[in-house]
């Protein structure tokens, strides 16, 4: 019995490192530091991150930014108790418009690699 609540113990300390770890590693960001934000398509916003040179790619499952610019705000909030975004469920996101805010259904967030970046035409780098 105490062995398994010794593991017990262990796996809740090590799931709730895991977003402090991510976070070390730069695959996390937080929402205060989202810095500028380009619209490639309907599915896809790249935001950058102040204070790193780091670029995110969001996917959407939905087409909410259909008919939306670079110029227009991003509403974002946290799911949770931190602003910590590491997963697709962290962040609830809108972009306001003259239609009003489209809300996002976020499939997917990647930190480009250096290569991706590179790659990334000037154009949509935020």
């Amino acid at each position: 019995m105490k062995i398994a609540l010794s593991l017990l113990a262990g796996l809740t300390l090590a799931a709730a490192a895991g977003p402090t770890l991510a976070a070390d590693n730069g695959s996390c960001f937080r929402l205060s530091q989202m810095q500028g934000h380009t619209v490639a398509d309907p599915h896809t916003l790249y935001v950058g991150i102040s204070g790193r040179r780091d670029v995110y790619r969001i996917s959407m499952s939905g087409s909410c930014l259909t008919s939306k610019f670079d110029s227009d705000p991003l509403i974002t909030r946290s799911a949770g108790a931190s602003d910590l975004v590491c997963r697709p469920i962290d962040l609830d996101l809108a972009v306001g418009g003259p239609g009003g805010p489209s809300h996002c259904i976020i499939s997917d967030i990647q930190k480009l690699t250096p290569a991706e970046l590179a790659a990334l035409p000037k154009k949509l780098h935020p």
